[in-house]
């Protein structure tokens, strides 16, 4: 695996796992050079949730280190990176990134196949993109619910010939299944994309810019999806993690 941002300059190691440090702007360009040329790049967005799993299973902590690329999607990693190592790095959200590779896409002529949500949402989640993007060349599209017909989507992904693949299926599961596909598939650039689609087909919105700005949209999700406070509890443990890892660099653990 050729790890995008393997210098110093253009990643910093975090928990055990080399985060891309460049801009969102460079990491578009770098990915869509990979396209073009015909490299293979499975991109992992990375929050904190994400890190305390893998900490936990070390089958996905394998499977995110074997990525070419992880960016830090989550608040939690960039405010991790900056208390363990002092550096900044720019949060690139999976839903900002997506958006920007589509535009890249219809651009370059790159085709394009979604997989993930309901059935219903995520044919309104292409509507939704192709007014968006009317010149994205959209080849295909499956819902996420596809337990036991694994074999079809492959094959249906594989006659496609998409050069990109946006799964937005949730995590751990995204990332899984891209792993265990990615030989089998035409695609060049691989992404888990979370609950995109749900944003896209109108069934969800994002926070207000300025709270993303502040790194609050997890608290914003929360407070309009009473039931994410249960998943709140993540928050301790990642920075008890950070903690520990911070004393246990310093030698006191």
């Amino acid at each position: 695996m050729d790890d995008l941002g393997s210098t110093n300059a253009d990643a910093v190691d975090f928990l055990g796992f080399s985060i891309y440090a460049g801009s969102p702007g460079r990491a578009l360009l770098e990915l869509r050079d990979r396209v073009a040329e015909g490299r293979t790049t499975h991109v992992v967005t990375l929050n904190s949730e994400m890190a305390l799993v893998a900490r936990r299973h070390p089958e996905f902590a394998e499977v995110v280190r074997k990525a070419e690329m992880r960016v830090a999607d989550g608040i939690g990693i960039v405010l991790g990176i900056r208390f363990l190592t002092g550096r900044k790095v720019h949060r690139i959200t999976g839903i900002s990134l997506a958006d920007d590779l589509m535009a890249a896409a219809a651009r370059e002529g790159f085709s394009v196949f979604f997989l993930g949500a309901r059935s219903g949402v995520i044919e309104r989640a292409v509507e939704h993109i192709r007014a968006r993007f009317p010149h994205l060349r959209i080849v295909g599209w499956h819902h996420g619910y596809f337990h036991g017909q694994e074999e079809e989507v492959v094959a249906e992904i594989q006659a496609s010939e998409a050069q990109v693949l946006l799964v937005g299926t949730g995590s751990p599961g995204q990332e899984f299944f891209i792993a265990r596909t990615r030989e089998r598939l035409p695609c060049k650039l691989l992404m888990g994309i979370g609950g995109a689609f749900e944003v896209w087909a109108g069934r969800r919105h994002r926070a207000a810019p300025w709270i993303q700005r502040m790194g609050l949209e997890w608290l914003y999700r929360a407070f309009v999806d009473p039931s994410r406070w249960r998943r709140l509890s993540f928050i301790p443990r990642f920075a008890w993690l950070v903690l520990r890892e911070k004393f246990s660099r310093q030698g006191t653990v």
